[in-house]
């Protein structure tokens, strides 16, 4: 069982209030922030899973937790400090202040624009904590352009660092070293996990995912993650850009450790069979419409057993279509994950409390689960269609790596 967090906008009362306790401002003020969010427990029945895929997902877990102090320490380097310290707070203002700074891994309210919460904290960084402290967006980028081409796709590829070397200058670190304790770690427990299982896809994956934590090489692993077929949906990596304000290079960690439901997986079939018919119908140059959409492709509805890093801070995803890495998406498509046990938690919590507000009475029975599901399918079926690079910037470029990211 996990405990996690969904954005209820939906006005609710204030704990202090609730329990009609008078509190200082500052821990009100908290509790109003933090009461935004509905805690949910999320169970995910794994009874019916054989001996050996319950002790990889025990793996699997172990290597996601460590996503998240790697995730807070792209963010910024103080994260780690400040929550040690929070931790130590036994006050109830410190109290208020950790269950905030954890349901936003920051000391940065992110559905207030990333307003500061804890005193003593700075700005949240644009630029996160993948470039050198006190460097500017346009040192970085006139160092970047005075580059070889291959050194420069090296320095703005998603899994690498820009740090300063002893005499100042700027350099790419790979994440394989940036980070290579954790790493190290993880590709550990992925192994662990690899031996653990007795499915050939998910062992492939593991190992190959291991292997990339240490060589920095990614492709082969997100092939095999394409190619998973298996009860147990793990996705644990580096994805997503958004942390990187400044050019969107730089790749977060995050984990998503699932199980699958085959019967709701089933039923998606029927859609990837459609795609290629509205990619061939898309409203804009034929030219740009691709003729053969990636031939893999898969739809995977999952109910979550933990996340961690980027998969799990502030509003909780309901869906996710990766990889960003573009030769995939060409070769193979996209593989888009419906979090099933999440949507429901999100349909619950928020939207149904929203409908008693915002429909009439004649309406309401009508708000149904499967049209919310559809919906967020949908989103993510038309995220794999359409032109991803229209040849302006070149692959890889820095257009290319705005469309990946989105």
């Amino acid at each position: 069982m996990m405990r996690t967090l969904v954005a209820c906008l939906a006005l609710l009362p204030a704990l202090a209030g609730a329990q009609g306790i008078r509190l200082p401002p500052e821990i009100t003020r908290l509790n109003q922030m933090a009461a935004r969010f509905a805690p949910v427990d999320i169970r995910v029945d794994v009874g019916s899973l054989p001996e050996g895929e319950r002790r990889a997902l025990a793996h699997l877990i172990r290597a996601a937790r460590m996503t998240d102090a790697l995730f807070m320490r792209q963010m910024w380097a103080g994260n780690a400090p400040m929550l040690l310290r929070l931790m130590e707070d036994d006050t109830p203002l410190g109290r208020a202040r950790l269950e905030y700074f954890l349901i936003n891994r920051g000391p940065w309210s992110r559905l207030d624009d990333n307003a500061i919460f804890i005193p003593g904290a700075p700005a949240k960084p644009e630029a996160g904590n993948f470039y050198p402290a006190g460097a500017t967006r346009a040192e970085v980028e006139s160092w970047l352009a005075g580059l070889p081409e291959a050194e420069r796709a090296a320095a703005t590829g998603f899994f690498t660092t820009i740090r300063r070397d002893a005499a100042g200058r700027f350099l790419a670190v790979p994440y394989s070293l940036d980070y290579q304790g954790e790493l190290a770690e993880m590709a550990a427990e992925l192994r662990a996990a690899a031996a653990a299982t007795g499915k050939a896809t998910l062992q492939a994956f593991l190992e190959s995912r291991a292997e990339a934590f240490l060589s920095n090489d990614y492709y082969a692993s997100d092939v095999a993650w394409m190619k998973l077929d298996a009860a147990v949906e793990p996705t644990i990596g580096l994805y997503e850009v958004y942390e990187d304000g400044w050019f969107n290079y730089k790749a977060a960690f995050e984990a998503f450790i699932a199980v699958r439901d085959d019967e709701a997986t089933a039923k998606l079939e029927r859609f990837g069979g459609e795609l290629q018919w509205l990619e061939d119908r898309l409203p804009i140059d034929p030219a740009y419409r691709r003729k053969q959409l990636g031939g893999l492709a898969p739809m995977r509805v999952v109910n979550v057993v933990f996340s961690a890093g980027d998969g799990n801070h502030d509003v909780q995803t309901a869906a996710f279509n990766l990889p960003n890495d573009e030769r995939i998406v060409a070769e193979m498509g996209s593989k888009r994950m419906m979090l099933k046990n999440y949507q429901q938690a999100k349909f619950d919590r928020t939207l149904v409390p929203i409908s008693s507000v915002a429909l009439a009475a004649g309406d309401q029975p009508h708000v149904d689960f499967e049209a919310f599901f559809s919906h967020i399918l949908m989103h993510e079926v038309m995220h794999g269609l359409g032109p991803t690079n229209t040849g302006r910037h070149g692959a890889g470029g820095a257009g290319s790596k705005w469309h990946g990211a989105a």
